[in-house]
């Protein structure tokens, strides 16, 4: 008896040692997640996403960490009541007593442990992996895989990257420790807990390792690093979350034995790499955790365990191998780098199958001919963070931004007039997509004259549209000038690399755009464009106007002019006919006289005095008198005067 009560004290020393390292765990670890998250998040301090990714680990620590100090603080109060138990028999030995001691109600500290392992540590596995799998969707959206428009954590530089680096050294340091510390005392029965702790301890170190290379690299103007090293951590903890979800799931399935004492959400592949005594035991370890018996025991374990290293070693060999055959393939052409230089002499590779030697001693750097290329000159589409543009798009509408910060205008010249200023300018804000492909025969100088093909292409590119659109007239530029001036760039593009040796032909130059700028400009000059056409539309009604009035007095004029030349036409040659005439008639009067007075008054008669009554009266009779109606009946009757009684008789 005094040997288990002394025992179970030493238990109880280990177990609120447990408790006290806990504690200080769960300060060091809200400590660091606080750091973190006003440094990273709230702030923007640290301008790298990697530096925040470690509030992850971190946090998580903070969280087992106090559930590490609840385990313990139970587990010290159930051995109590273990040794409690262990006097209270003693004192009962010499007395009879019908109630057993284990099931005294004032002993629950052990009950309470049962339902705390039971319970607890599944909710905080499946909580745990909710909210982490929240933040990683977060960080993918926004800071990971974001927009490269946003101007967000991931695109950022830190204010100060030494201090930057100094803080995640001395972050790295303290987690670094303390998780190797926490491992070490976690092979200890009452520390046990603590291993999942420090395990999550060492991945945030890690992560602050790659913050501190990140930092260095920031102030050597090398910025490119920090997106590789944010993915890595993205990923590395993107499958401790999957972990976390699958041992939530498999913890009702596995088989059980009353010994262990792992948590659900201690992660086994961090514990590969954070747990002392090698990864082939940890693997062993996992095995029998994971199956519910000593699979480390087996026949075939102990087998693997002996055969793998060596079949490792023969596979990374044939790997290597492997790397002395090399395939130009299709639509590009290889050239050899022997111990890291190529001579300029050297030939051209065709497409095919190549033997070398092994990486790193040469390697065959393949380009691709066929392949088309573009650089975009003038400015980039944008749309959240994938550039892309509409396909109708007005002036004054948004729909681009300019590369690197600057303007994408060029200074044209406008067409002169008797009233302009005679230096006037404009601005043309314009994209010139230019596509190019590499020359077959100057591959060698491609790839190794020069490092930047694009960004230098780009430059020339700017450079003669510069000098282009200063000689040329802005409202032609915008409309039937295009084709010509795509050409025109062309040219003096291809010329100039050409100059500059660059190994590449330019297919072909677009224009896709061609408008003043967007923000001030193009208003205006939308107004000046329609005062402009409506200017000329009042010039052309003023023109068809003077053209109808010039029209009718030609009209008029040539109806004076014809009436003119009629009148003399008939003024003379009436004249003429009427002298004509005369003669003819005194002609024939003076060969018949009277025969000429009653053919003349007979004409009258019939001619002059057709639509007259006429009365014929004989002059034989002048005593006579006549009485004459000269009424006219409005209608004429066929009857009249007629006797009708003796009509038909």
């Amino acid at each position: 008896m005094a040997n288990d009560s002394n025992n179970l004290s030493a238990v109880m020393e280990r177990y609120a040692l447990s408790v006290r390292l806990a504690g200080v765990s769960c300060v060091v670890s809200a400590a660091l997640s606080i750091l973190v998250f006003l440094a990273g998040p709230v702030y923007e301090w640290s301008g790298f996403v990697t530096f925040s990714l470690a509030a992850i680990p971190f946090v998580l620590a903070f969280v087992f960490s106090l559930l590490a100090l609840i385990h313990s603080k139970f587990s010290e109060n159930a051995v109590h009541d273990e040794e409690e138990k262990i006097l209270l028999r003693k004192r009962k030995e010499s007395k009879t007593s019908l109630l057993d001691v284990s099931e005294d109600v004032r002993f629950t500290a052990g009950r309470t442990l049962l339902n705390f392992e039971k319970y607890i540590p599944s909710t905080v596995a499946i909580l745990c992996a909710l909210l982490m799998a929240v933040v990683l969707v977060l960080f993918w959206r926004n800071f990971i895989f974001r927009p490269e428009g946003l101007p967000i954590l991931s695109t950022g530089l830190p204010k100060q990257p030494i201090l930057l680096a100094f803080t995640s050294a001395l972050c790295a340091a303290v987690s670094v420790f303390l998780g190797i510390f926490l491992a070490g005392q976690s092979h200890v029965f009452e520390f046990r807990w603590l291993r999942p702790v420090g395990a999550w301890m060492m991945a945030g170190a890690v992560i602050m390792l790659f913050t501190v290379v990140s930092s260095i690299l920031a102030e050597l103007k090398i910025t490119h690093w920090n997106a590789f090293f944010s993915k890595i951590s993205f990923f590395a903890l993107a499958v401790l979350c999957l972990e976390l979800f699958s041992n939530f799931i498999s913890e009702f399935y596995r088989p059980r034995n009353q010994m262990e004492d792992r948590p659900v959400y201690e992660s086994r592949f961090l514990s590969f790499f954070t747990e002392p005594g090698g990864i082939m035991r940890n693997i062993a370890d996992s095995l029998d955790y994971q199956f519910g018996f000593k699979v480390s025991r087996t026949w075939i374990y102990g087998f693997l365990e002996k055969s793998i290293l060596p079949a490792l070693l023969l596979w990374l060999f044939l790997f290597w191998i492997f790397t002395a055959l090399c395939e130009v393939a299709p639509g590009e052409v290889g050239i050899r780098e022997r111990f890291g230089s190529a001579p300029k002499n050297a030939a051209v590779l065709s497409p095919g199958v190549y033997f070398k030697m092994p990486w790193p001693f040469e390697r065959i750097v393949r380009v691709s001919v066929n392949a088309v290329h573009e650089v975009l000159v003038g400015g980039e589409f944008r749309k959240d963070g994938k550039e892309l543009k509409p396909a109708v798009v007005l002036w004054t509408t948004e729909h681009g931004q300019p590369d690197d910060g600057r303007s994408g205008g060029y200074l044209v010249a406008n067409e002169q007039g008797g009233t302009e200023v005679s230096n006037a300018v404009s601005i043309l804000e314009t994209m010139l997509p230019v596509s190019y492909k590499v020359k077959p025969d100057q591959a060698h100088t491609y790839v190794f004259r020069f490092k930047d093909i694009p960004g230098i292409l780009k430059n020339i590119s700017e450079q003669e549209s510069t000098r282009y659109f200063a000689s040329t007239d802005f409202i032609r530029d915008m409309s039937s000038g295009r084709e010509k001036i795509v050409k025109e760039l062309q040219s003096r593009i291809q010329a100039e690399t050409d100059r500059l040796a660059l190994g590449i032909e330019i297919v072909c130059v677009n224009m896709t755009d061609a408008h003043p700028p967007f923000k001030e400009v193009a208003p205006a000059f939308q107004e000046v464009l329609a005062a402009k056409e409506e200017a000329k539309g009042m010039v052309f009604a003023a023109r068809a106007e003077a053209a109808k009035l010039f029209s009718e007095g030609r009209i008029k004029s040539l109806g004076i002019t014809s009436e003119a030349a009629a009148y003399k036409f008939n003024v003379s040659n009436v004249a003429s006919a009427d002298a004509f005439r005369f003669q003819r008639q005194l002609k024939a009067y003076n060969e018949q006289p009277q025969l000429f007075r009653l053919r003349t008054y007979l004409d009258f008669l019939e001619n002059d005095c057709k639509d007259l009554r006429k009365y014929v009266l004989s002059s034989k009779m002048p005593s006579q008198i006549y009485e004459v109606n000269m009424e006219e009946k409005p209608r004429l009757d066929l009857l009249e005067g007629a006797d009708v009684q003796n009509l038909g008789k």
